[in-house]
């Protein structure tokens, strides 16, 4: 690491400790220039602090080096993840996960659904109370599994989630969505799909289901209607949308609902809002605290609906519509403020 203040030292100190591997008693050694000498032994390196463009980029293509700048890099939270990863030597069991999901989703198909919902987590969803579900197959947004009593109502076949620090950090807001997730597997049948970059960490916490894990690699394509008992990879679309939940969907049928994509509506500050109830609110001050590059890359005040056109926009479109023309048909269930949502919305 390059020389840092105090604050920050004590801030990679305290991620160090979260995410290093309980049984190996490793500590920190604070270098002012590259540590050649250690590198070339194998050992990690994770760098902070100011650097040029062309520096941070050439360390991050070398293999074991980490960039976990908070204060410059927005993707902080992923280095510490593959950084967890790098130290335990681990890999995902993929194919064993393949063989649980495959049969999960033949016993499915035996129910002969024609539909399939998927549950943003927008303040729509408070709403999902007054209708029965039961009709089609049900795919859940992650922080829905806050409210245990919306959780028994839609009784999910599939729960997703995908960022390395809302549902996979240190954090107080992550610390809390994988608590009450574990609780919500303990209670059913569902079956937790994520990014398989993140299982060292799922593994570490989630042994008592491990049954129902489900890590899935990131794939190269870039389309939805990825067929996920024939092509066991994910779309490298960004969005836990385009990631997860609609190549899951899409896996179970051809009709597919959404609900609880509420969208950024003009006035809201970050991505776009949460319903309270299935959110943690209370601890996005700590996660922005926390992340703030993340947040000022993602949702800058400049231009802070930069994201969700990223995203939410042309190229969600594109896959959409592709898929559409292969036969697949996307209805948004009520009204939204994405664009490419609401043209879908036929109320």
């Amino acid at each position: 690491m390059a020389r840092m203040d105090d604050t920050d030292r004590g801030e990679i100190r305290r991620r160090w400790e979260y995410y290093r591997p309980p049984a190996q008693q490793v500590d920190l050694l604070e270098c002012s220039s590259f540590p050649i000498g250690a590198w070339l032994a194998g050992e990690p390196v994770m760098f902070s602090g100011p650097r040029s463009r062309g520096q941070r980029l050439f360390m991050r293509m070398l293999p074991g080096v980490f960039d976990v700048d908070f204060r410059r890099n927005p993707l902080d939270g992923w280095a510490w993840v593959e950084l967890l990863s790098w130290l335990t030597q681990y890999t995902a069991d993929v194919q064993s996960a393949r063989a649980r999901f495959r049969k999960k989703v033949k016993i499915l198909k035996k129910q002969g659904k024609s539909v399939a919902y998927v549950f943003g987590t927008g303040p729509s969803l408070s709403q999902a109370m007054e209708r029965d579900w039961s009709d089609g197959y049900r795919i859940v947004c992650n922080t829905i599994v806050r409210d245990p009593i919306l959780w028994h109502h839609l009784n999910p076949d599939f729960i997703v989630a995908g960022d390395a620090i809302y549902h996979f950090g240190f954090t107080r807001f992550a610390q809390s969505f994988r608590r009450d997730l574990h609780q919500r597997l303990q209670e059913s049948d569902a079956l937790f799909v994520y990014p398989a970059m993140f299982d060292a960490l799922v593994q570490r916490e989630f042994s008592m289901v491990a049954d129902q894990l489900i890590p899935v690699p990131i794939g190269w394509r870039r389309r939805v209607d990825i067929d996920l008992m024939r092509v066991f990879a994910l779309p490298a679309l960004g969005n836990v949308l385009g990631v997860l939940l609609l190549p899951l969907a899409c896996t179970m049928t051809r009709r597919i609902g959404l609900w609880g994509f509420d969208g950024r509506r003009p006035g809201t500050r970050l991505f776009w809002e949460n319903s309270p109830r299935h959110s943690y609110p209370e601890y996005i001050p700590d996660l922005q605290e926390a992340h703030p590059a993340f947040f000022a890359h993602y949702v800058p005040s400049s231009d802070p609906s930069r994201y969700v056109r990223k995203y939410h926009g042309k190229e969600l479109d594109a896959s959409l519509r592709l898929a559409e023309h292969r036969g697949w048909h996307f209805e948004m269930l009520h009204f939204s403020y994405t664009p490419v949502l609401q043209k879908r919305f036929k109320g």
